[in-house]
């Protein structure tokens, strides 16, 4: 009776212990950028995803970014780009992504204090700038710097739209800029024949099946899966045999002076 105690006790201990490490990871998993790489040369990647994660950031108040996944490849040369994205569910997830250039810092997150388009004070509390530069204003007339945290409250700092930008804790930075989206049907969506030059790049993707804030919207992860395939654009021999000609024409020229 003793050793069915002891037992039972040390199921019960691994149990918690499992559950605790499932909770943190579920946590660490959505609470900052965590990308899934993808080769270019032809590869795809699966993550979870909310079925308003990716339409929430078309709004004026922008979207949580918590509740996209982030992709993320790099391209050695200059190539026609084809992506697409399909949902496990395709009509209850009706994927969407955006294609950014450049990539965020690698455990960042929305509304850090060391961001400087998009402020907090150390409670998390927004801050509304004074500070001027002359260029942008905003919702309340004044030029600044920063985004409308006065008049607007941000649900995150995901921008579905445009380009954004957020900081680590230790006050790494980064911007990216916004290329192109796709959201043109209520299935699968793919990008084709997109030409981008080489650098780094960073997709965001999830649902856009709904708005509401009903358990039905708001409701389970659905695997979303985001597939590339770069084709690397060749220099035309054309426009080689027209430039090494050229070279040749100034030699001669130069010899007959």
């Amino acid at each position: 009776m003793k050793r069915k105690s002891v037992t039972s006790t040390l199921r019960l201990f691994i149990a918690v212990v499992f559950a605790v490490g499932a909770t943190i990871w579920a946590d660490n998993a959505v609470a900052h950028v965590d990308y899934s790489f993808i080769n270019a040369a032809g590869g795809s990647a699966s993550l979870p995803m909310k079925r308003f994660g990716w339409i929430d950031g078309t709004d004026v108040n922008l979207g949580d970014s918590h509740q996209v996944s982030f992709f993320a490849f790099q391209l050695n040369e200059d190539s026609l780009v084809n992506i697409t994205m399909t949902g496990a569910n395709e009509l209850g997830l009706n994927p969407a992504f955006s294609l950014y250039r450049g990539l965020l810092p690698g455990q960042a997150h929305d509304d850090t204090g060391f961001d400087p388009l998009n402020p907090v004070d150390g409670s998390f509390n927004k801050i509304a700038s004074p500070v001027d530069n002359g260029v942008t204003t905003d919702a309340a007339g004044r030029l600044s710097p920063f985004r409308d945290t006065a008049n607007i409250d941000f649900e995150g700092q995901f921008n579905a739209l445009g380009s954004w930008s957020m900081a680590t804790d230790s006050s790494v930075w980064g911007v990216i800029e916004y290329l192109t989206h796709k959201n043109d049907t209520a299935g699968n969506e793919s990008l084709l024949g997109y030409f981008l030059p080489a650098g780094s790049y960073t997709i965001i993707a999830g649902g856009a099946a709904c708005t509401t804030t009903g358990a039905d919207c708001t409701g389970p992860f659905i695997n979303g899966t985001v597939s590339l395939n770069a084709s690397p654009v060749p220099v035309p021999a054309a426009l080689y045999l027209f430039g090494t000609g050229l070279i040749g024409l100034a030699g001669l020229a130069r010899r007959r002076r």
